[in-house]
């Protein structure tokens, strides 16, 4: 992920995205959103075009009775204007998104590809060309949804880790005589809901929200940014909590899992932000000074990549509540030297699902959301192997019935008809 400042004006960005809607007019408005607020100032190209407006259009940006007009920056390029009218990409999918980015990284400073797990038969050859292919030092990013996009909404509102089959409820109908069919909806969680077909919210996401009553149609001619334009930060965090709890449970590529989302890192490029994952790490190079920030559960390391010093004076690193909009200033002054190339910052005693934990060093931050330390997962995954086959034995358990612990170290039988992954979070939590 570059970290190039996107708040000048004459960087642009490509979006390519798999919707012809969902995707593509959530962010339209959410640019829109950032570029009046003065977040971002450069120009975009989102592919397909979004439907919610043409240019000239007014948006609704839920602010009160004020409408605002759609501001459009002049600083596209002649090649830039000519992608924005051409057709969508083809071939295969994901792999054509993919390839579609990389012929215009020379155009853009920066391309984006949105896509979900949908059962694309060139998923893995797509995200590994975007992870090979370097052109001018710029390289595709992905910002991957599954099951989908709406999955992504989802965790503005709750941080649900469960494996959604679809977006929404619906069945193909055949006509008499005709072998071309249509997709119809089952209405679920409406008073419209096709009885025996719908799911009552346990299979479609859409039908989960509506239950919940988040929102009601994500399929629409509205933009779903709308939605979650004022919990943007709370998504941010749920996300990453969920990218954690999938990296404890799992080993294969976060592409063939379900649930798993990284969309957030977008938003939070836009935003100014750079991310990292737990036991990951990211190398700012800033005047000749090379550092190394990694993130290991609730500490962050810095190590020193030259023989320079590193100083960073109090006031570099803040505390952040989401919730409020406020930042601390911790009480931290960190000096790295040759003898000493090390420094680690202890973020227990701000352990708060309200607390995000930002440094800010020579114009670079790194994002850094913070868990409590005794979530029930680490004692369910350190229990899990040695426990199962016991109680399996003991009390002739089927393959679909595990043992999980609360909060409160209770011992609980839950009963499930698909995987342990699917309702880990949710029984666990509550």
């Amino acid at each position: 992920m570059r970290s190039t400042d996107t708040k000048q004006t004459h960087y642009s960005m490509l979006l390519i995205c798999e919707g012809t809607h969902t995707e593509p007019n959530f962010l339209a408005l959410m640019i829109e959103d950032f570029k009046e607020t003065g977040i971002i100032d450069f120009a975009t190209t989102i592919k397909p075009k979004p439907t919610i407006s043409p240019s000239d259009d007014v948006l609704d940006l839920n602010r009160g009775k004020e409408k605002r007009k759609k501001r459009l920056l002049k600083n596209t390029t002649q090649e830039q204007q000519e992608i924005e009218n051409t057709d969508f990409f083809p071939g295969e999918q994901p792999l054509n998104w993919v390839k579609g980015g990389i012929d215009n990284l020379k155009v853009y400073d920066e391309v984006w590809v949105f896509f979900d797990k949908d059962g694309h038969p060139k998923a893995k050859e797509a995200f590994e060309m975007a992870r090979i292919t370097e052109i001018d030092g710029k390289k595709i990013n992905i910002a991957f949804s599954s099951r989908c996009f709406e999955y992504y909404l989802l965790l503005h509102f709750e941080p649900l880790y469960r494996a959604f089959e679809k977006s929404e409820c619906n069945g193909k109908n055949y006509s008499k005589g005709k072998r071309k069919s249509k997709t119809v909806s089952y209405y679920c969680m409406t008073d419209r809901a096709v009885e025996g077909k719908a799911c009552n919210g346990d299979v479609c996401i859409n039908g989960y929200a509506r239950m919940k009553g988040y929102w009601q149609d994500s399929k629409g001619g509205l933009s779903t940014y709308t939605f979650v334009k004022d919990k943007i930060w709370t998504g941010v965090y749920n996300a990453h909590l969920i990218r954690w709890k999938s990296n404890t449970l799992h080993q294969n590529e976060y592409y063939e899992r379900n649930p798993y989302v990284d969309v957030d890192k977008f938003v939070c490029r836009l935003m100014g932000f750079s991310t990292i994952n737990f036991e990951e790490s990211y190398d700012v190079t800033e005047d000749k000074i090379n550092y190394r920030i990694t993130r290991e559960l609730n500490t962050i390391t810095l190590t020193l990549l030259n023989v320079k010093t590193l100083i960073l004076p109090q006031g570099s690193i803040t505390v952040h509540d989401y919730k409020t909009g406020d930042y601390r200033e911790m009480n931290i002054c960190a000096i790295l030297t040759e003898d000493n190339p090390d420094f680690s910052i202890n973020l227990e005693n701000h352990q708060s699902k309200r607390i995000l934990c930002n440094l800010d060093s020579f114009k670079k931050i790194l994002l850094s959301p913070i868990f409590p330390a005794n979530d029930n997962m680490t004692l369910i995954l350190c229990l899990y192997q040695k426990l199962t086959l016991i109680i399996s034995n003991k009390f002739r358990l089927t393959p679909k019935s595990w043992l999980l612990f609360s909060s409160k170290r209770k011992c609980i039988l839950y009963d499930v008809n698909v995987s342990l992954l699917n309702g880990l979070y949710s029984s666990s939590s509550n």
